[in-house]
């Protein structure tokens, strides 16, 4: 038995390939494509889980849609006319019938991509949000939060999850959406909206709450306790769901201009923001703890790739266990997708923790040849894994940055040693280094650590949900090298890796550890200028000759420039 899961048709598509036992493979449309944020029909996507399973369509049983697009027209055609009468300029029937007209023929061309076989099912997107969480989490019975922007017009949703099965208990509609609020931030401080909210949970490190009372105003609450947005401090935008009004302006005491060319506003906003975000997520789940009685909490969406509110979540509410699904945006519902069609199919989920991302494409040492070859370079071949690893990790403590490309590549955004660039957090200039001349980012950016998990607590306080650097730990013992890496007190990013599930990088991160203070590695992902994970060995040369990086470990082959 096989099965497909589509995530929805708008940004961040993905396919994921599940057998009757477990995922075979899962990857993100704009690896392939190499045009970040890509939406529409995953076609390279859904080529590349089959190939790798060595199938066709039509050996797949069932193939499933994270998204019920009827349901979601007539959500939003609701919604348009409920904005006609309190705000008749706001309401964008063209843009409603233009984005409906192209999702109707996304739909079609899905079904003729598909043929007769496989027959297509749709699922609830939110659903398909907690099902990805849910089902790899583990647990018998939890809470699951799900929130992001507006997925079918609907932002959130509280369901219980009982054995196999997830009962929908209440939900969230847009526009009271935490994520569009977030993403209003993001731009109100001059960045991207749905690109660069990470950007602003670490430009909040930097800063203090001194917003938060008139951020607090932008919310009230309905009668059950859940966060209803104040229509009054928003106005019509560029993107015709909204921006923020005049009014917020004069509640923060700001002039817009100012902002770029204040570093310190902009960190305090950040920070009010995030401090806003944390302290509704928590009233949420803390409400709903109370109302279930559950002490395990499963989390999806993406407002959930914040890994400080995931923190927030770890170490201030009552959960006793909490799980985050790692690929916690619109990508991951391609993998809640499956599950469920993998249920209605044999009638099981077949629910299992979540052990390894690395469901993506990987190469032969034929394949890399070919490509190393054809773009005429110069490399050593290593027959043996310890002479790799060996020679890897002399680079590195001398103090060199190399660029790791092995296995398969990682599904989702974090770069979790397949598709990583590492560098010895004991030289002296490695932030400088790989921020200005590799990655090209504001320097507000806090760097990841990678470290054995069988040793991670010598050195750190961290959660299970470090595994896939889904979370923060807090550094233990008072290492003056990797004290540089902390903020907000002794907090860090980290990364545990097990024997088990990345054999090589494991070895690699013992090996530089035998010389070293500690066993750790600087880890940041494999790639350049905004783009996505580097995914084929042509993508891994390409970035490397692009950026300030010494050496390419691509499989056995080790390059220098």
């Amino acid at each position: 038995m096989l099965v497909l899961g589509i995530s929805s048709l708008h940004r961040d598509s993905a396919a994921a390939l599940f057998d009757g036992n477990s995922a075979i493979a899962a990857i993100e449309e704009e690896k392939l494509s190499r045009s970040s944020g890509t939406g529409g029909i995953p076609r390279q996507a859904i080529a590349g889980c089959l190939e790798l399973q060595g199938a066709r369509l039509s050996d797949v049983t069932l193939a499933a849609l994270a998204d019920r697009p009827r349901e979601a027209a007539l959500r939003e055609a609701e919604f348009n006319l409920r904005l006609l009468f309190s705000h008749p300029r706001a309401a964008d029937w063209t843009r409603t019938l233009g984005r409906n007209f192209r999702e109707r023929t996304q739909l079609r061309q899905l079904r003729g991509l598909l043929g007769d076989t496989p027959a297509l099912v749709y699922f609830d997107h939110h659903h398909c949000h907690a099902a990805s969480a849910f089902y790899t989490s583990g647990f018998d019975r939890a809470l699951i939060l799900t929130l992001d922007e507006g997925g079918e017009m609907r932002s959130g949703q509280i369901s219980l999850g009982e054995n196999d099965e997830i009962h929908p208990v209440r939900s969230l509609r847009f526009p009271n959406s935490l994520g569009w609020f977030y993403s209003r931030v993001t731009e109100l401080l001059g960045l991207r909206p749905h690109h660069d909210e990470h950007k602003v949970q670490w430009l909040s490190k930097d800063g203090q709450p001194e917003y938060l009372s008139a951020l607090r105003k932008l919310f009230s609450r309905d009668s059950a306790g859940m966060p209803v947005l104040n229509q009054r401090y928003f106005a019509s935008g560029p993107d015709h769901r909204g921006t923020f009004s005049a009014q917020v302006y004069r509640e923060l005491q700001i002039q817009p201009g100012n902002l770029p060319r204040n570093a310190a506003l902009r960190a305090a906003l950040a920070r009010s923001a995030q401090a806003l975000l944390e302290e509704l997520v928590l009233e949420i789940a803390e409400r709903f703890r109370a109302q279930t009685g559950t002490d395990s909490l499963c989390v999806a969406g993406g407002v959930f790739l914040n890994v400080l509110l995931v923190r927030a979540l770890e170490t201030r509410s009552s959960f006793r266990r909490i799980h985050v699904q790692p690929v916690a945006g619109n990508a991951g519902t391609a993998m809640g997708a499956a599950f469920l069609a993998r249920k209605q199919v044999s009638g099981n989920s077949g629910q299992a923790p979540l052990d390894d991302l690395a469901l993506g494409p990987g190469f032969t040492a034929e394949q890399i040849k070919t490509v190393l070859d054809n773009c005429k370079l110069i490399y050593k071949f290593m027959p043996g894994e310890d002479q790799l690893i060996a020679e890897t990790a002399q680079f590195l403590a001398s103090g060199k940055i190399v660029a790791w490309c092995q296995g398969r590549t990682e599904f989702g955004h974090r770069a979790l040693g397949n598709r990583s660039i590492l560098a010895s957090p004991f030289c002296e200039y490695v932030v400088e280094n790989v921020n200005q001349y590799i990655k090209h980012r504001e320097d507000f950016h806090p760097f990841a650590l990678s470290v054995p998990a069988e040793r991670a607590a010598e050195f750190f306080d961290c959660t299970a949900n470090c595994r896939f650097m889904a979370s923060l730990g807090t550094l233990k013992k008072p290492l003056a090298s990797l004290e540089r890496f902390t903020f907000n007190g002794r907090s860090l990013r980290i990364h545990t890796v097990e024997q088990r599930v990345n054999p090589r990088f494991w070895k690699l991160l013992h090996k530089f550890g035998e010389p070293a203070p500690a066993p750790v590695l600087v880890n940041t992902s494999f790639n350049l200028f905004g783009e996505p994970l580097v995914s084929d060995p042509r993508d891994a040369v390409r970035s490397f000759y692009c950026a300030g990086i010494d050496a390419l470990a691509l499989g056995n082959f080790f390059v220098l420039k």
